[in-house]
């Protein structure tokens, strides 16, 4: 239960812990995405039941995971997002606009930002993104498989719209490992962060991929496209992939918002890749 510990405590508000411990949370990152999956599923069949829908649309459910992952279960990711792409335009930015004071008039076009500007702008685009995503989910007939030996397990089967909601924060978790397995760390790095990145090797990633690749194959895959799942799969990991190596190459290593930002990357990419095969996996 200590690796559990750790990895909750480096993932979620909930305390801190030392680097030593921290070593022994990368086979944990997974399950608590698997966890955070269960909260937002939990939290929209609640608030789904209470306030209903609006002109079709499940408003207020998805606003309430908004406020759920922005307050708790992935304040760190949205946060970490949106500084890095901050630190990365603030080593790319023009130099009057890293000063502030009386000869600095301020930036000269629309096109020029001070970092604290470009923060406030990826926060309420990657909000604004996710309340989007999750809203659009639409509500397919429910489903299960009929024969084969999957059968024996469609009570491990939830309905349709809430098995997205499930996925998305799993590769977001598994989106950080990736992103601890791709370059080095960075020398402003906290403790925490080396002793993780030092602890993800290629096996450690290749056997947590198993477990929401294989979910999603088995939650998208009915008769005659069981590849569908995969094909997602592969989608988030090349763009959370390019998303980590840019971070890396950008900000001199990787650091612990570059590791939060490439979770938020997988789990918006996850998103927005079911919905846009919506129609190949409910037909």
């Amino acid at each position: 239960m200590g690796g559990l510990l750790a990895a909750m405590a480096y993932m979620l508000p909930v305390g801190r812990i030392s680097g030593q411990g921290t070593a022994t949370a990368a086979g944990w990152i997974v399950l608590v995405g698997l966890l955070v999956g269960l909260a937002w599923a939990g939290v929209f069949r609640l608030t789904w039941r209470i306030y209903g829908e609006a002109g079709g649309l499940r408003v207020i459910p998805a606003l309430a995971i908004v406020v759920l992952e922005c307050l708790f279960t992935g304040a760190f990711l949205v946060r970490g997002f949106s500084r890095s792409v901050a630190q990365v335009s603030e080593r790319h930015a023009t130099p009057h606009l890293l000063r502030d004071d009386a000869t600095n008039p301020g930036p000269t076009s629309c096109m020029d930002a001070r970092p604290v500007e470009i923060v406030a702008l990826v926060l309420i685009l990657t909000i604004l993104a996710q309340w989007v995503l999750i809203v659009s989910i639409p509500v397919a007939s429910p489903w299960w498989p009929t024969h084969g030996w999957r059968t024996h397990f469609n009570f491990l089967y939830p309905a349709p719209v809430y098995r997205p909601l499930i996925l998305a924060p799993l590769w977001g978790r598994w989106g950080l490992l990736l992103a601890c397995s791709i370059g080095r760390t960075a020398r402003e790095a906290d403790a925490d962060t080396v002793a993780l990145c030092r602890t993800v090797r290629p096996s450690v990633l290749l056997r947590w991929t198993l477990l929401p690749l294989v979910l999603s194959a088995i939650y998208f895959g009915r008769d005659g496209n069981y590849l569908i799942g995969i094909i997602a799969g592969m989608i988030v990991f090349g763009v959370t992939y390019l998303a980590a190596v840019m971070f890396a190459r950008r900000l001199g290593g990787q650091t612990r918002e570059s590791l939060f930002a490439a979770a938020q990357i997988a789990q918006l990419t996850f998103l927005a890749v079911y919905r846009a095969l919506w129609p190949l996996i409910h037909g």
